[in-house]
């Protein structure tokens, strides 16, 4: 997988103290996005179990409620994806998981969201998103749009949302937005 940083303990990415995994790559193309050095499918290439070595351990540093998935778009990478939330599930049930994606739910739904190097069927595409929705807590989904700029909880323009895919958290469990 590409990646482009892992924070290992941040307040500003979800509930709680949690590890954010940056996924490098994004062909979305969001005006004035707030991270543009990763949008490059370039960089060094590493394993999932070295990232999920590396949150590991920043869990054990730092007693980490969660994982957060950004970008990039980490989406774009969804077999890594994949293949990383169920390795951290295995070793470490009790964390949650939460992702930053510029789709929109229903464009994961239809499959309509690229996977950089691969010409995966829809068919694939919709395996892998059910998959990980399966794994996630919560998601904020849409793209940033600066013309709609946001103050809720997580979310920088008001077209995006956040979405709750279990009972792990409510809506009150996002504070104000921060800065790291």
């Amino acid at each position: 997988m590409l990646l482009h940083a892992l924070i290992p303990a941040s307040r500003a990415n979800g509930p709680g103290l949690r590890a954010v995994v940056f996924f490098q790559g994004c062909s979305i193309g969001c005006l004035r996005c707030w991270n543009p050095k990763s949008h490059h499918f370039q960089g060094p290439e590493v394993t999932v179990d070295v990232v999920a070595q590396d949150v590991l351990k920043s869990r054990q540093e730092h007693t980490l409620e969660g994982v957060t998935f950004s970008g990039g778009e980490p989406m774009q990478q969804a077999d890594s994806l994949l293949r990383l939330i169920q390795c951290l599930r295995q070793q470490a049930p009790e964390l949650s998981f939460g992702m930053f994606s510029g789709y929109t739910e229903r464009e994961l739904d239809r499959s309509q969201y690229r996977i950089w190097g691969d010409d995966s069927s829809e068919q694939h595409r919709k395996c892998l998103w059910d998959e990980i929705r399966a794994c996630l807590d919560f998601a904020i989904l849409g793209r940033f749009n600066q013309a709609q700029p946001g103050n809720m909880p997580l979310r920088t323009s008001r077209n995006q949302v956040l979405r709750l895919f279990t009972d792990s958290y409510t809506p009150a469990d996002f504070s104000e937005q921060l800065t790291e």
